[in-house]
């Protein structure tokens, strides 16, 4: 059986530059704010795929792993499967009171989108 190994283009296999330092990813990502600071919008969507609905809290400020460890304890408050996609968390079907409630029992500010 033949191993694949998926190459990384920014990996650098040999080098013999002295002065040559490894660069990882650059990202910058802003301090988290305390909940109090927080403004999360909740909303609901539709899925492209097959319109189910979908509700999606955006507006939080802070570090990803802080993001996917609220939207743990969302998905298990609103006992519903959840994601993350960039700084939005993404909760299937119409969970928007679960959320609100969960995330101002946490002392988040929330609001609800304005309707279409």
């Amino acid at each position: 059986m033949v191993n694949k190994r998926l190459s990384v283009p920014d990996e650098a296999i040999y080098t013999t530059h002295p002065e040559f330092e490894y660069e990882y990813a650059n990202i910058h990502e802003p301090e988290t704010l305390k909940p109090e600071e927080q403004r999360l919008v909740i909303s609901l969507n539709k899925r492209k795929i097959d319109g189910a609905p979908v509700t999606t809290i955006t507006g939080f400020v802070g570090k990803r792993i802080d993001l996917i460890k609220i939207e743990q304890e969302l998905s298990r408050a609103c006992r519903t499967c959840g994601s993350t996609h960039m700084y939005d968390v993404i909760l299937q079907r119409d969970v928007r009171k679960r959320a609100f409630v969960f995330l101002r029992g946490n002392g988040f500010g929330v609001a609800f989108a304005p309707s279409a």
